[in-house]
């Protein structure tokens, strides 16, 4: 059970930044702190944005109703390369008023997804 919810909580989430991707790019913009000011702006956020956050909530997905864990591992590359690209940038432009909020949620995002695939591991 507690599998399950571990998986649940960030295919749900990325479910849903998929789909303000798609359909406000405007709002999720000013989330993630990219411009979407003109049309390539909105198009890089519904396109890269939503695959990103969509293929995440898939491969979850199958981890879930498909008892397939290895494809959690999709699911903690895409959020963990997201993750380390942060940091990364933190060390050469430092820490901004908006920077801390999407890394901790990030890490815990990876933080459950690893612990789910650790528990479906133990489960098998």
């Amino acid at each position: 059970m507690l599998r399950k919810i571990l998986i649940s909580i960030p295919m749900v989430f990325c479910i849903l930044m998929g789909s303000l991707a798609f359909l406000s790019p405007d709002i999720i913009g000013g989330i993630l702190g990219v411009s979407a000011e003109n049309s390539g702006g909105r198009g890089t956020i519904s396109g890269d944005f939503g695959a990103m956050f969509f293929t995440g909530a898939g491969a979850a997905a199958l981890a879930l109703f498909q008892e397939k864990s290895n494809l959690l591992w999709v699911s903690i590359s895409l959020l963990g390369l997201t993750l380390l690209g942060r940091l990364f940038e933190i060390t050469s432009t430092g820490i901004g008023e908006t920077t801390m909020q999407p890394i901790v949620i990030e890490a815990i995002l990876v933080i459950m997804l690893l612990t789910a695939l650790k528990l479906s591991k133990e489960e098998t």
